[in-house]
């Protein structure tokens, strides 16, 4: 059963306030704003800065690198393991009180980890405090938020929160590296809880749920298009509203959750083994090491400009598309690794990691605003226990072979049955209770 999006009891407070922009600026971009900042510094700190800490644990700790990695892939693995209880907790609640919840357990543990002793203090402290506010009150919650307000726009407006995190993941793991490399990684750690804290719960304070909550309609459309009462969280007519249960009775739903699962398992392990593919391709790991910011870089300008396509064309298909330059790549270093091929490598990822965003405002687009937080959490399952495979997959087959033939291959095969199944995505059927109203 759907939970409506109530009104804010600061509505009246913040709607004067919003009042005032009315006619500048949409108050829906500065919640764009906001969610870009969080989730810059989470994706700079989690997603980015994580291989910065590697070897100064594994030193640290005279531990192994698997050891390492497993730290990682159990980050992975609880995120989506929690993805359920998050989505119905920002249904319940709204996305403003995970946030908040979220940074202060992930800020708060790294400054905590300053303090542990050993390496199973690490681990306890890092899965069981850190990354489970890290996968609670970043990219899902604001991710939620930015689709309440918008739908016209939504590619767009989640194209420019997803971009943030790869703008933050080129200011904080050098600044982190420079700290460890300086002070030690206990001092990064403690940065970079400082730096979630002292970011993250002042960019939480202006978030509301829903335009509705606070007299304004999705896109900045005037509230005289609808006759639904201000506050009421009620879509517009044009707009899908399924139930979490209408929306897993449909198959386009499923067809979703495959397709989006299939492409994080691939990518998660392109970035994962990004060095060491091109290493084992005849480049340099310094060479390496520069194309990962030029990904990172192309990352965000793909995203940004396939966001504004994607709200004036059709999403799946551009999903579908944006697959084809990777496939082709992985393809073609299976049979050779000329130059060009490997600098392709790096532009096809960044074009493959453009097409992120438009894959969540999908589910938006199809269900409607009211369960996107319970059916994107219900996926997180499924995608959560697929990368914490691939990446280990990657590692294992290379390991036995000596080369990521076969590990390209197979992820080639897999990413043309994800571009097939964006593909043939369509708009699922009205609900019944809907269509005869």
């Amino acid at each position: 059963m759907s939970v409506p999006l109530p009104a804010d009891p600061a509505a009246g407070r913040i709607g004067r306030a919003v009042g005032a922009l009315r006619g500048r600026i949409f108050y829906g971009w500065w919640i764009v704003l906001v969610g870009s900042a969080i989730n810059a510094v989470g994706g700079g700190v989690f997603f980015h800065g994580f291989t910065v800490f590697f070897l100064p644990l594994k030193a640290e700790f005279q531990t192994s690198s698997a050891a390492i990695s497993v730290l990682y892939a159990a980050a992975r693995l609880e995120g989506g393991l929690e993805g359920p209880l998050v989505g119905h907790l920002i249904s319940r609640f709204g996305p403003r009180a995970v946030i908040v919840t979220g940074v202060t357990m992930a800020g708060g543990g790294l400054l905590l980890l300053t303090q542990v002793p050993n390496y199973w203090t690490f681990f306890f402290v890092y899965v069981c405090i850190v990354s489970l506010g890290y996968n609670a009150g970043f990219f899902h919650p604001v991710s939620t938020m930015v689709n309440s307000w918008f739908i016209r726009r939504r590619g767009v407006a989640l194209s420019c929160v997803s971009a943030s995190a790869n703008a933050g993941g080129m200011i904080m793991a050098p600044l982190l590296a420079t700290i460890i490399q300086v002070f030690g990684w206990r001092w990064g750690a403690a940065a970079a809880g400082f730096v979630l804290l002292g970011i993250g719960l002042p960019a939480a304070i202006p978030i509301r749920r829903s335009p509705e909550s606070v007299g304004l309609r999705p896109d900045g459309e005037p509230s005289a298009r609808t006759s639904h009462p201000e506050g009421d969280g009620s879509p517009p007519g044009d707009e899908p509203d399924f139930s979490v249960r209408e929306a897993l009775r449909t198959r386009v739903y499923w067809a979703l959750m495959g397709a989006i699962s299939l492409r994080l398992f691939v990518t998660t392990a392109l970035t994962t083994h990004f060095v060491p593919i091109l290493v084992w391709g005849g480049m340099g790991e310094a060479a390496a090491a520069y194309l990962v910011g030029l990904s990172a870089f192309g990352s965000i300008l793909a995203t940004v400009a396939m966001g504004w396509i994607a709200d004036h064309w059709r999403k799946p298909l551009l999903c579908s598309l944006g697959l084809v330059p990777m496939i082709v790549c992985m393809a073609g270093l299976t049979l050779g690794h000329p130059t060009v091929l490997l600098y392709g490598f790096a532009v096809a990822l960044a074009l493959t990691m453009g097409t992120a965003p438009i894959n969540w405002a999908l589910i938006g687009d199809f269900f409607g605003r009211r369960s996107y937080a319970t059916l994107r959490g219900l996926m997180a399952v499924c995608y959560g226990t697929m990368t914490f495979l691939s990446p280990i997959y990657g590692g294992w087959v290379h390991d036995a072979t000596g080369s990521y033939a076969l590990v390209l291959l197979t992820f080639a095969g897999v990413l043309l049955t994800t571009a097939s199944l964006f593909a043939v995505l369509r708009v699922p059927p009205t609900p019944r209770r809907l269509a005869g109203s």
